[in-house]
């Protein structure tokens, strides 16, 4: 049977589907302290499956299925907070510790993994489930999530779902070129893949909404039991844009301050394939401990509430080509 257990201080920020990704990045701030004391960050898991992160006797501990990787905290110090980072893809899980201008690694491979069919379709099923209203912000955050979640999972399904990501150069009836399209040109994109599941979370989307401080991709809007309307703010940027950064550790906090928004979404958008050479990272996991990174050293209290979400729209290479 499908189980999903996370810790209080994560709900709303992460959800199951994050767990169900076969690659994905978690990162977070937390004392030694707190690691000492034990205990659960999460656990998704049925009959033939299992991904969970614990603390246990002060160290992280990750397991998927039979393959367990731990990380000690020996050489950190009580005096400063730790960042932990934990990356996974189809057949390595990484810990990853930062304190100031010391870190520690470890990483093991593990037989290539994805999760069951089963467990797939009951994170499908649980973010089709109707609202009318939400108890909290923070649940209102995690359908945000989920829904956003669900855009790779469709174009994961669907061999020629990249398609519409692209601008395509024809040289009589040969594809001569292919070039990413600009954010804008993804925006009626992005919405029409949202639109039918946002409607059944009673969410309404607004694209290109204006503020302020600028044009902002998208806004969504629920509304919060006794406390009336909330507005989440979404940002979509290309992996190989020069504003990569600006855009989650400035342009995104603007318009949260500007809106009243207590939380965001960075949405990355990464092309890099055969077909295009940017950004120089070489994927995803890579990217996204940079991005986390900047959001670790940033002192503003905002970057803590910033979900960054990464789009793979490249090209997938076969099994046999990996």
């Amino acid at each position: 049977m499908a189980s999903f257990e996370i810790t209080p201080a994560f709900k709303g920020f992460a959800t199951a589907q994050d767990f169900l990704n076969s690659a994905g990045t978690l990162h977070f701030k937390i004392s030694k302290a707190a690691i000492s004391t034990g205990g659960l960050v999460f656990r998704i898991s049925d009959e033939t499956f299992i991904f969970t992160l614990s603390f246990q006797n002060s160290s992280l501990v990750l397991q998927r299925n039979s393959t367990v990787s731990i990380l000690t905290l020996d050489e950190f110090t009580d005096t400063a907070m730790l960042g932990i980072f934990v990356i996974w893809t189809f057949d390595k899980l990484v810990l990853y510790c930062l304190q100031d201008d010391k870190t520690k690694v470890t990483e093991v491979e593990t037989v290539p993994c994805a999760p069951p069919a089963s467990l797939l379709n009951w994170a499908r099923r649980e973010n089709l489930i109707p609202n009318i209203e939400y108890d909290t912000e923070e649940s209102f955050r995690k359908k945000v999530c989920s829904c956003l979640q669900t855009i790779q999972t469709k174009i994961d399904e669907t061999n020629g779902a990249i398609t519409p990501f692209w601008n395509y150069q024809y040289s009589g009836s040969a594809i001569a070129n292919r070039k990413p399209k600009k954010e804008t040109e993804v925006q009626p994109i992005i919405q029409c893949l949202l639109s039918d599941q946002l409607l059944l979370s009673s969410i309404e989307i607004i694209p290109e909404y204006k503020t302020g401080v600028g044009t902002l991709d998208f806004i969504f809007v629920a509304n919060i039991r006794n406390k009336g309307i909330s507005k989440i703010c979404a940002e979509f940027k290309n992996a190989h844009s020069k504003d990569l950064g600006h855009g989650l550790l400035h342009q995104l906090p603007k318009y949260m301050r500007n809106k009243g928004s207590t939380y965001g979404f960075y949405c990355v958008l990464n092309y890099k394939c055969e077909w295009f050479n940017k950004p120089a990272l070489k994927g995803n996991a890579d990217l996204a401990l940079v991005l986390v990174k900047n959001q670790h050293t940033s002192s503003d209290p905002l970057q803590r509430n910033i979900r960054i979400i990464i789009y793979n729209l490249g090209k997938q290479k076969t099994a046999s080509k990996r």
